[in-house]
């Protein structure tokens, strides 16, 4: 098959396209069967801790959708049993339904011998874990006070000072609890698997093979552009993906074969590329100046279209570090930036935060990539965009200052949108 020459324009539209990131198509409020469809085609939105402006996986699907009720997400785990949590992308939220793809690796999880859960202490630990929550109902960790001899836990201690904390991640990771809601406070609450997933442990599991063309196919679609690299990356634990850059190269080849997927050439990515055979139409249009991307809006630094640094880097020549962990003296964009994602281009990335007292939203500090030159068509999306986060946060319309910029050019643009405009350095 003759490998389809792909601009780097292009391929940088289909990549935001595939992520529902080319356009809003919702004129009205979004609803619980709109969140569930955000989740059920990227297939996997990953969770961080840092809630700086919102939590991370709820920033995802702003982007994406609008200002919409988080209530809405939390209501899709209890009420409907529509999404749960495992690793699909280290510690995520996924549709419930592709919950069994995970098995096999839970399987592996039980199988594997030696560590902490192999313990006589740890496995009674657990027992007792499983015990309470069959009696009790779904629990969380903050069910449990830490032993009478527990010091108290460092600023560093993962597993803190309580040893069900860690009984409940094991469990949850070997499939013997799973995720059956979070509360407002978004509290982890765990329960049995038949009461979560009635029937998830009946039969056989489902094959290697249908796992790992499942979660390929799942990627490529999300993706839209990619190499077997960050195909691979897509749906991963920690550490280790789910299916090995070896098997995604094998499967690629099958799907060529099979018109799932075309393979493509992108100037400056010396990898091989494939595109989802999906979007062919509409890089027709594209390349007839049509149906081009046009939201502008602002993206997690766990956001799925750029998670993967590599790819940010090769596709949108776009270097990101997440700065919190950082020294505030050695930190260049701020502590927990946003990409600024401008028709398909990613074009720089603010630092914002919110005061939820009184409504006020500070970027702190705004930088647009060397190669931008700002215009009033750019400075309008980009206040445009952080009008909608206001909304979104629940702060009133046009409360929002821009604390500092990497141009005059920029802030003067900016001006007339802020509530107020104090450059400190130039």
């Amino acid at each position: 098959m003759a490998v389809e020459k792909v601009t780097r324009d292009e391929a940088q539209a289909l990549a935001a396209i595939a992520q529902r990131l080319d356009r809003r198509v919702l004129r009205r409020r979004p609803t619980r069967s709109d969140v569930l469809d955000i989740f059920e085609h990227l297939g996997t939105i990953q969770l961080d801790t840092i809630s700086v402006i919102s939590r991370s996986h709820e920033t995802v699907l702003w982007s994406r959708l609008g200002p919409y009720d988080c209530n809405l997400v939390t209501d899709l785990y209890a009420e409907d049993s529509a999404l749960t949590e495992y690793l699909g992308h280290a510690a995520s939220i996924l549709p419930t339904d592709l919950l069994p793809l995970f098995r096999p690796y839970m399987e592996n999880a039980r199988a594997t011998h030696g560590g902490w859960s192999w313990q006589p202490e740890s496995q009674a630990i657990m027992r007792r874990v499983i015990d309470r929550m069959t009696a009790e109902g779904p629990i969380t960790s903050r069910d449990f006070e830490p032993p009478p001899e527990a010091s108290r836990a460092g600023q560093w201690e993962w597993w803190g000072n309580k040893p069900e904390r860690r009984a409940l991640a094991t469990l949850w990771i070997r499939g013997e609890v799973m995720v059956h809601k979070r509360d407002r406070s978004f509290a982890r609450y765990f329960d049995l698997p038949e009461r979560v997933v009635p029937g998830f442990w009946e039969g056989e599991a489902v094959s290697i093979e249908t796992q790992q063309r499942a979660l390929l196919g799942h990627a490529l679609r999300a993706l839209g552009i990619t190499t077997a690299r960050w195909a691979s990356d897509y749906f991963r634990t920690g550490g280790p993906p789910h299916v090995p850059i070896a098997r995604v190269r094998e499967l690629l080849k099958e799907f060529v074969a099979e018109g799932v997927v075309v393979p493509v050439e992108v100037p400056g990515i010396a990898e091989p590329v494939w595109m989802d055979a999906a979007l062919q139409e509409r890089l027709e249009l594209l390349r007839e100046r049509k149906a081009r991307p046009t939201l502008t809006t602002l993206l997690s630094p766990f956001d799925n279209l750029i998670w993967n640094r590599s790819r940010g880097e090769q596709l949108w020549d776009f270097f990101y570090r997440l700065e919190c962990y950082v020294p505030e003296p050695k930190r260049q964009y701020g502590y927990y930036s946003l990409p600024i994602l401008h028709r398909g281009k990613i074009v720089g990335r603010l630092d914002p935060s919110f005061h939820r007292k009184t409504g006020v939203l500070t970027i702190k500090e705004l930088h647009l990539e060397q190669w931008v030159r700002p215009g009033e068509t750019l400075a309008r999306s980009i206040a445009g965009a952080i009008e909608d986060l206001l909304a979104f946060l629940g702060g009133t319309p046009g409360s929002w200052i821009l604390a500092e910029t990497n141009g005059q050019g920029i802030t003067d643009l900016l001006r007339p949108y802020a509530g107020d405009v104090t450059v400190t350095r130039e």
